[in-house]
């Protein structure tokens, strides 16, 4: 081998080996500082997914008072509840803003649910609001009271997730992490055991036993949040001592022992002396301690953090500078070489990796070369031309098997499965259904008098029918939930995980909306149509699909024979 081969293979395997080094370290220095970087975005998230559980909870105190205010009703207290309402609709905008400005995109499919059930409460809240005190039950208090304690964990998820990308970031900071968590608990736990005396203050009643059960719960977990706290110590343990005595003092002093004596005058049979809206003034200031210590650590976990984030930066700068150098040096060694072979050479194996990858969006380029290169080059780009072929071919294929798929599992007129498609779905998930022994139900629903809106309106109007009844009908399911046309006028529904009773609920829900949805012809004419549902469920090794389809049908006939727009059941 001549010397000149010999000193261009040597240096190369010494740059190579130098530039690896280097890159290894300055890989490992990036990653670092663009976990950092993530951390501290998911750390701000984490506060303002914090915040907005916070104002769910807050929102519970002034929905009490307005619930169980007496006539005349006062103005304050609806005032109340709407500022209330609007800090925490700025809070999840203030979230959703966050999200979008820190992750690049939207995120509407993890916000979409929290919003819905929002919604859905305030509009029970509003509706018991408007009626006369004297006619709410309290049933409908503790339904309002129930939906409103289910929004919190739908912001609490959030908050979960991205504090656990904070604690993987910065390992440190976990700790205090974890303790924020218990305190965001802690708050929403607090507001749980207040809203328990909702429904005996606004009815003026004594608690019952199944209440009393709950305060004892609710107590417990409280107690075990505070010594979950306590426990964790650390560094931060005498900075927090002040925050902490002050909650002590503030909630589990004052705010307990006015639900204690809330309770003790249930016991007692003692009239409470106050109605809902005064305790929630009195009560709902107590946990004002608790949002101040879940601050100071969330506080303690920013500047933590950022102190990390700023090490990653300097490890990174270092790492770049001494790559740069290191780098220069080497090139002053490795000019010729490089031009003449290493970087044909780096060419040609890039283009490799890229055709192996099926990566053909680049040329191999070179092909001008008159040497060995140049005819590795030409190869390359030959097989780069075939395998565009064969790619755009496969493609088509493949476009052309889902297409065909996907007509074939879908009614041609609504976009939803057809009979053939339910049948297949349904047995799976009954044979599912039969493994974890749970029970699966079937709600059969038909448009009535549709005959007579194709004999007045026309079929294609009947056709419009169909397409709106499946669309209203497929957004009030639930993800997992399968709706399928069954024939002519006829849909099917199988809900996910669902008993007899709960499906017939699902099935008044949906025939409600059905009614209440206006449809719009082409022509400009406008229809009211109902439905008729049937509803069967079944479990056990020995429930059939069809089975549950023919006792739905017979349910559904029911309906119909007694007057149709009604909900009817399976025996």
């Amino acid at each position: 081998m001549k010397l000149s081969r010999l000193l261009t293979a040597s240096t190369a395997v010494l740059a190579l080996l130098v530039v690896g080094m280097l890159a290894h370290i300055t890989r490992d220095a990036w990653r670092r500082y663009e976990a950092t970087d993530t951390g501290l975005q998911a750390l701000r998230l984490t506060q303002r997914a914090m915040v907005a559980a916070e104002k769910l909870s807050f929102e519970r105190g002034p929905v009490n008072a307005v619930l169980g205010e007496r006539e005349p009703a006062d103005p304050a207290r609806r005032e109340g509840l709407l500022r209330a309402r609007a800090a925490t609709d700025l809070a999840l905008l203030q979230l959703e803003r966050e999200l979008q400005i820190d992750l690049g995109a939207p995120r509407p499919v993890e916000m979409a649910p929290l919003y819905r059930a929002l919604a859905a409460a305030r509009g029970t809240i509003d509706q018991l609001a408007a009626s006369p005190p004297a006619a709410r039950t309290p049933e409908q208090l503790t339904e309002a009271v129930n939906q409103m304690f289910a929004l919190v964990p739908l912001a609490q998820d959030a908050v979960t997730g991205y504090t656990f990308a904070s604690e993987r970031a910065y390992p440190r900071i976990s700790r205090t992490l974890i303790k924020a968590r218990y305190a965001v608990e802690l708050r929403e736990y607090a507001g749980r055991l207040g809203s328990v005396l909702t429904v005996p203050l606004a009815m003026r009643r004594p608690l019952e036993l199944e209440q009393y059960e709950q305060l004892q719960t609710l107590r417990g977990r409280i107690a075990q949040l505070r010594q979950q706290i306590q426990r964790l110590g650390g560094d931060n343990a005498a900075t927090l001592a002040p925050v902490i005595a002050r909650m002590d003092e503030v909630f589990f002093g004052a705010g307990l022992r006015l639900v204690t004596e809330i309770e003790q005058a249930s016991r007692d049979g003692r009239d409470y002396g106050m109605d809902t809206g005064q305790f929630a003034q009195r009560y709902v200031p107590t946990m004002t301690p608790i949002l101040a210590l879940r601050d100071e650590l969330l506080g303690e976990a920013q500047a933590q953090a950022q102190r990390d984030h700023e090490h990653a930066r300097r490890e990174l700068i270092i790492a770049c500078l001494s790559g740069v150098a290191i780098l220069l040096a080497l090139t002053l060694l490795m000019l010729i070489v490089r031009r003449r072979v290493i970087l044909p050479l780096l060419r040609a194996t890039r283009a490799v990796i890229r055709l192996g990858d099926g990566d053909y969006s680049r040329d191999p380029g070179g092909m001008q070369r008159r040497d060995e290169i140049g005819d590795m080059l030409r190869a390359l780009s030959t097989l780069r031309t075939n395998s565009i072929e064969r790619q755009q071919l496969e493609m088509e294929r493949q476009h052309l098997i889902e297409e065909l798929r996907r007509r074939a599992d879908t009614d041609y007129l609504t976009g939803i499965l057809n009979r053939r498609a339910f049948t297949k779905a349904g047995n799976q998930r009954l044979r599912r259904a039969h493994e974890q022994d749970e029970s699966l139900s079937v709600l059969l629903f038909d448009i009535d008098h549709f005959k007579s809106v194709n004999d007045t309106h026309g079929h294609e109007a009947g056709d419009q029918v169909l397409i709106q009844v499946a669309a209203v009908v497929r957004d009030q399911l639930r993800d997992g939930g399968i709706l399928a046309r069954h024939g002519g006028e006829e849909f099917v529904v199988m809900p996910s995980h669902c008993t007899q009773e709960q499906a017939c609920l699902l099935a008044e829900r949906l025939r409600q909306a059905i009614a209440d949805t206006s449809l719009t012809l082409a022509d400009g004419h406008i229809l009211r149509v109902t439905a008729s549902f049937g509803v069967a469920s079944a479990s056990g090794p020995q429930a059939a699909l069809d089975d549950l389809l023919h006792a739905a049908d017979l349910a559904l006939y029911r309906a119909k024979r007694k007057g149709r727009n009604r909900v009817e059941s399976a025996s």
